[in-house]
């Protein structure tokens, strides 16, 4: 399947691609951090997950997964996404969460999208006007004025906020640990 960008056509390629050259949306982000938190296994979002007829038959859709990445990847940038939350205004959940703010060029868009082992999200945030007409300098949400909208400024508590609401009362997991050996055994204190 190939990926295309939220307008529908196909993402560009650059040799100097790390992030954000593309327009997406908050789903496809959320779906990809999901997938990093299943370590690496991809499935596609599905709005229904079952239906029942009048008789109260069950039809069900059940999610069409793949891996698609390496498992001890996905545990690797977990654990950079974790550090990148704990470092964050938002500073995490109550929970493992890892997580990353995003603000466009220009102040057009501000992002913040994080996930735990069994819950991803993401909250984009832009003028409906028009982004590019539009930006979010000098601008008054909520009662409060922003010189400029950051990830982290308005994105990020939203994030902060739902997601632990929509994880009260749910088990607490934990995310696999990365492979030292692999990807860094001296991260926290490397021998001068």
């Amino acid at each position: 399947m190939k990926r295309r960008r939220t307008d529908g056509r196909p993402l560009q390629e650059f040799e100097t691609f790390t992030l954000g050259i593309n327009e997406t949306d908050p789903v496809s982000v959320a779906n990809s951090y999901a997938t990093l938190a299943a370590r690496g296994r991809f499935c596609e979002p599905t709005v229904i997950t079952e239906i029942r007829d009048a008789s109260g038959a069950p039809r069900s859709f059940p999610p069409r997964c793949r891996e698609v990445l390496d498992p001890a990847v996905a545990d690797a940038v977990t654990a950079v996404l974790s550090d990148a939350l704990a470092g964050s205004l938002p500073q995490g959940v109550g929970r493992e969460a890892a997580g990353m703010p995003g603000t466009s060029d220009g102040y057009t868009a501000a992002w913040y999208a994080g996930y735990t082992p069994v819950l991803a999200s993401a909250v984009s945030l832009g003028d409906p006007r028009g982004a590019f007409q539009h930006t979010l300098q000098d601008v008054t949400v909520g009662g409060r004025h922003y010189e400029r909208v950051e990830g982290t400024s308005i994105p990020g508590p939203i994030w902060k906020e739902t997601m632990t609401e929509a994880l009260r009362d749910t088990p607490e997991t934990g995310f696999t640990r990365p492979d030292e050996g692999r990807f860094g055994a001296c991260r926290d204190a490397c021998p001068g």
